[in-house]
């Protein structure tokens, strides 16, 4: 079972939540909207656009990390997911609602401290660094110690991403502080994450800082502070994530109030929208046949079943003039596709063990758990988020079964005999339980480590680059408003200029 709170909040909340930017794009304020309002008001709002971008923010992420390929019913060109190619604004709705929801979170931080809600200023702070985590993550440098400033700062300067990186992870030391106050207490029905249970909230810290760190193991010379930051997730006693995180403000039937996934990919019927996204996307060869292979029955979960009755489950490729018609192919599966109302992930449970178990590995938790127990759970997490651990019947095949393949690498972790090979097993799993839920993390895991190994390049003809893109270009908008700041940055080549973290 799926474990998630869900909570109603009355549409009239999200509305007037989306009314405090500072509009660091915008300072042309419109007079009539609301300037003032409370914490509890904000932080709903703030949380369900977050949480909408981490799969529809990211669709582009799963052709490239070979979960999904364009339809057959669709050109090849020289512009599409395919190609690689980005231009400054292909992908640049993600640095305008990642600030704008940046600056709901700091009015939620800023008005919290001065009416003296604790809950609210710790939960503002961990969102905060859950998002520029993401921001660097994409761009590398990026506004942090200038930006939210409104117009006092309207060209904010640039700050090194592993500078943001190390402030970030201090936001969130002070984040589990404020929630560790005994009187950090929370309207449950403004909390649509946890419901004001500080303790997830202590949790989902921990866990992202633990993300945080990991990110940085590639890199020369950080062992030390990498150690650090873990020990104080040990020292706080919070522990990490013991199920998904998961928001769901009360999505309903109707539209505009549906889930972001199932409000992305299909009508409120269930029907793919006409040349919708649903309708584009089709399942990539490569993952039904690593599954298959394999013996993983999580294909049967995140993809659906193709038209061609001696090929149930079969796949295009990206890139490819010969991609199989977009009618035969298969779409996406009923362990991701669930119901008009369901949750939307921000972390997963699955993410949370794989993250301790390769920390586990490298010797970095002391004796907090143990690599193979991790493993497991990790596996068995995403089993159960599929709704795959209790299939129907023969042949398929519980997480345990998964497991048990006693000569199999790509699923028995006891099977590896040395580091490399124990790395490379725990990432492969992570790639399979983050398909269609949060890919950025797959991607991320891929630049940090080249893992896994075999994901395929793009066929397109019309490839701009030898590899799977490592960035994301600065958007138009920073060149025409900060020009100065953003071209300090120097020229940016989205094949080759690395995030700083990356080897």
């Amino acid at each position: 079972m799926r474990k998630h709170i869900k909570l109603y909040i009355p549409a009239v909340l999200l509305i007037l939540g989306a009314g405090c930017s500072k509009n660091y794009f915008d300072i042309n304020n419109n007079p009539n909207a609301a300037t003032n309002t409370t914490p509890e008001l904000v932080l709903p709002n703030a949380l369900k656009v977050t949480v909408s971008t981490q799969l529809t923010g990211y669709t582009y992420l799963c052709g490239w990390m070979g979960y999904w390929a364009p339809s057959g019913s669709y050109a090849i060109s020289a512009s599409d997911v395919a190609s690689y190619k980005q231009t400054n604004d292909t992908y640049s709705g993600s640095w305008t609602t990642f600030y704008r929801n940046l600056e709901d979170y700091d009015y939620v931080e800023t008005s919290a401290k001065l009416q003296n809600k604790p809950f609210y200023v710790g939960a503002a702070k961990i969102m905060k660094a859950f998002v520029f985590q993401q921001l660097v993550d994409q761009y590398n440098d990026v506004p942090y110690t200038d930006a939210l400033k409104g117009t006092t700062s309207i060209q904010p300067k640039y700050d090194k991403g592993q500078a943001v990186y190390e402030a970030i992870a201090l936001q969130l030391d002070s984040g589990v502080k404020y929630m560790q106050n005994p009187s950090a207490t929370a309207m449950a029905t403004s909390d649509i994450l946890f419901g004001g249970s500080t303790s997830n909230w202590i949790a989902l810290a921990n866990t992202l800082r633990l993300r945080i760190a990991m990110r940085q193991s590639q890199m020369s010379g950080r062992d030390a502070y990498i150690k650090m930051e873990i020990g104080k997730i040990i020292a706080n006693g919070g522990g990490f994530l013991t199920a998904d995180a998961t928001v769901n403000p009360g999505y309903a039937g109707s539209a505009g109030q549906q889930s972001p996934v199932w409000g992305y990919f299909v009508t409120l019927t269930g029907n793919p929208t006409s040349g919708g996204q649903a309708d584009y996307w089709r399942a990539a060869q490569y993952s039904i046949s690593f599954l298959v292979n394999n013996n993983d029955i999580r294909y049967k979960f995140i993809y659906s079943t193709s038209s061609d009755a001696n090929h149930p489950y079969i796949g295009n490729v990206l890139g490819s003039l010969t991609n199989i018609p977009g009618t035969g192919s298969s779409s996406i599966g009923p362990g991701i596709l669930v119901s008009v109302s369901q949750p939307a992930v921000l972390i997963s449970l699955a993410e949370s063990y794989f993250l301790q178990t390769e920390a586990n590995l490298r010797g970095w938790l002391g004796n907090t758990g143990d690599d193979n127990t991790n493993f497991e759970k990790g596996v068995k997490a995403s089993f159960e988020y599929l709704n795959a651990s209790n299939p129907g019947s023969t042949p398929d095949k519980t997480a345990a079964d998964l497991l048990a393949q006693s000569a199999n690498k790509n699923t028995n972790y006891q099977a590896c005999t040395n580091f490399n090979e124990k790395l490379a097993c725990i990432i492969r799993q992570k790639w399979v339980a983050m398909n269609t839920i949060t890919p950025f993390e797959a991607w991320s895991d891929y630049r940090r480590l080249t893992l896994p190994a075999d994901i395929p390049v793009s066929v397109s003809p019309y490839k701009d680059g030898p590899n799977i893109p490592l960035r994301v270009l600065y958007p138009t908008s920073e060149y025409t408003t900060n020009g100065k700041n953003v071209g300090a940055e120097g020229t940016i080549d989205a094949h080759a200029s690395k995030i700083f973290w990356m080897p």
